[in-house]
């Protein structure tokens, strides 16, 4: 009798997982194909640019409401 520990788990639809037979590949013989590179670089990049946008608005806006804070305060 088998271990009930050892079975692949299964998912709602009694589909076991995809993977759970795979056997990963380390070591010298593990390889990254190119193309999941490139998305890896253009996911990075988009998220760098929108943390960049956000942290521009930010200081922006702090640079802005600063300004009339400090006109309303004079004034």
């Amino acid at each position: 009798m088998t271990d009930p520990l050892r079975q692949p788990l299964s998912g709602p639809l009694g589909l076991t997982e995809r993977l759970s037979k795979h056997k990963a590949v380390t070591g010298l013989k593990a390889r990254v194909r190119w193309y999941e590179r490139v998305m890896s670089f253009i996911g990075l990049l988009v998220l760098v640019g929108i943390m960049g946008l956000l942290l521009a608005f930010s200081v922006g806006l702090v640079a802005i409401g600063g300004r009339i804070l400090l006109d309303v305060i004079v004034s």
